[in-house]
């Protein structure tokens, strides 16, 4: 927000617009959809976020970004070597 073209009328805008139509009850519900795709909740039922379950999905998700975030740094070191 300290970005000298960062306007603060927009976040009133966008919050206007979610508040047309009760739109803002579908962002939750999108995010509720799509945990219960990956398998992390389910439908209608009590969810703690501190469960096992939970957590070692999110420290799965943290490794396999992790080896892709290695992958894409060794694969610049490989191109950049190569132009040498």
């Amino acid at each position: 927000m300290d970005d000298p073209g960062f306007d603060f009328s927009v976040l009133s805008e966008f919050r206007d617009r979610m508040a047309d139509g009760d739109r803002a009850d579908r962002l939750p519900a999108v995010m509720v959809e799509g945990l219960v795709e990956a398998g992390l909740v389910k439908r209608r039922g009590r969810q703690r976020t501190d469960s096992t379950h939970v957590l070692a999905a999110v420290r799965r998700l943290d490794r396999i970004e992790l080896v892709g975030e290695t992958l894409r740094a060794a694969l610049e070191e490989l191109t950049a070597a190569d132009e040498e």
